[in-house]
């Protein structure tokens, strides 16, 4: 007997249904994203590992979460872990885009990393960036966009947490904790809100940081208030011109999102660190504040180095990821949106084989139409044909049989209803048109 071939781990088959909500949600997504005037953009799905496993690039953590092979010339490649890293190579051999370059691209990505409830090995981000300007207005605009397709999906309690890369660099100063380990302080810190104080106290001390050094950085990590007054607290403690610089960023993003409307969201918070090692400046995650415990779901920052790194010419970029594969996941579970089972809008049934010629050239009409159809390719009786129509979710199944073809009058059931009706090709096509 042959083998029952399973996904690899990590991996999902996404089934129609399942595939239309995706649909949906992305379709949204790409359409505020087009409102703001950014374009679509991809790359290949694997890319040289030097590439990816650049310093400076993903970092050592995800350089070992990279889906690393070798092809048949012996050439070391890997998939890509973001949409990020490929975008900047890109615009690195490209210098003559025009800039600003503002484009978005949904695709797949590929971590090799521990399986958890809405992260997987194989997953979709949905990126959107802006490249060529150091102004925070792209920054504060990008994130106008992350909070447009939020709320265009139905999402309404959601903050925008903000912090800079620069200020966490002048904290690591302030507390003269070792420069070689910055990036392990980073991502100790971030994981705060998760994993809670004691864990981060003891990443800390792995990191070399002794308890003098992880008091002070706790008292800064942790202040709280409105964005105005959690930035002046700031300013009393760190007073270099980097982190006074960072600070300043954050102003100013804070300042400009009243223009877009957003203010009311913004958090400042100062243990916000984000995971990967390219980002330079404004760091932001926007997180679900409705108390289901969803976690974040879009997250991004400044990058403004990771072009040059790539053999580029010095250019400032920002961006942010939605995470797709939990907003879809809390969208069905909270049924945010109402989708049909297919996208099947008629069943076109015959009779008998008689008429199944007829049956092909009014299906044929209807798609002419733009009216998505089906016929049977089963030879199955009447019968089974409804309920196949019903089993697949289909809104109206037209009959045809010989009477039918005649008089050109042809029954017309709505599945959810019952309710059927005796129309003319031209009057169906009319109604089917009329309901899009």
């Amino acid at each position: 007997m042959p083998e029952n071939f399973q996904t690899p781990r990590g991996t999902r088959d996404f089934l129609p249904e399942e595939m239309i909500r995706r649909e949906a949600v992305i379709n949204t997504v790409k359409k505020v994203f087009e409102t703001y005037g950014f374009s679509p953009f991809e790359t290949p799905a694997f890319e040289n590992f030097e590439l990816l496993a650049a310093k400076g690039s993903g970092g050592d953590a995800i350089k070992d979460q990279i889906y690393y092979f070798k092809d048949k010339s012996d050439r070391e490649l890997g998939l890509r872990f973001d949409l990020t890293v490929p975008m900047a190579r890109v615009v690195a051999n490209n210098p003559q885009l025009p800039k600003p370059f503002k484009r978005y691209c949904i695709a797949r990505a590929w971590r090799y990393e521990e399986i958890r409830k809405d992260r997987f090995r194989e997953f979709w981000q949905c990126d959107v960036d802006t490249v060529g300007s150091s102004s925070m207005e792209s920054d504060t605009e990008i994130l106008a966009v992350a909070v447009d397709s939020l709320e265009a999906l139905g999402f309404k309690k959601f903050c925008v947490k903000l912090n800079n890369r620069k200020i966490l660099s002048a904290l690591i100063d302030f507390v003269n904790a070792p420069e070689k380990k910055k990036y392990d302080v980073f991502r100790a810190i971030d994981k705060l809100d998760k994993f809670g104080e004691e864990t981060v106290k003891d990443e800390l001390k792995a990191a070399g940081l002794k308890p003098k050094q992880i008091r002070e950085l706790f008292k800064f990590i942790t202040i709280e208030g409105s964005p105005g007054e959690v930035i002046k607290k700031g300013e009393k403690i760190l007073q270099s011109s980097i982190g006074s610089q960072g600070l300043e960023e954050l102003k100013k993003i804070v300042e400009l999102s009243k223009s877009y409307g957003f203010t009311d969201k913004i958090v400042i918070d100062f243990n916000l660190a984000r995971g990967l090692d390219y980002y330079t400046g404004p760091i932001f995650e926007v997180v679900d504040m409705s108390g289901k415990n969803i976690g974040s779901l879009a997250g991004g920052g400044r990058y403004d180095d990771l072009i040059e790194l790539f053999g580029g010419r010095p250019t400032p970029a920002t961006g942010i990821s939605l995470g797709i594969e939990r907003i879809v996941e809390v969208m069905k579970q909270e049924k945010m949106v109402k989708l049909p089972k297919t996208n099947v809008k008629v069943f076109v049934a015959n009779v008998n084989e008689e008429v199944k010629k007829d049956t092909i050239k009014i299906a044929q009409e209807l798609r002419k139409n733009g009216i998505s159809c089906q016929v049977d390719l089963m030879s199955r009786k009447i019968s089974k044909q409804f309920e196949f129509a019903d089993n697949l979710g289909v809104a109206f199944v037209l009959t045809v049989g010989p009477k039918e073809v005649k008089k050109n009058k042809f029954k017309l059931k709505d599945m959810k209803t019952g309710k059927e009706q005796e129309l003319s090709l031209e009057e169906i096509i009319k109604k089917m048109t009329s309901e899009r």
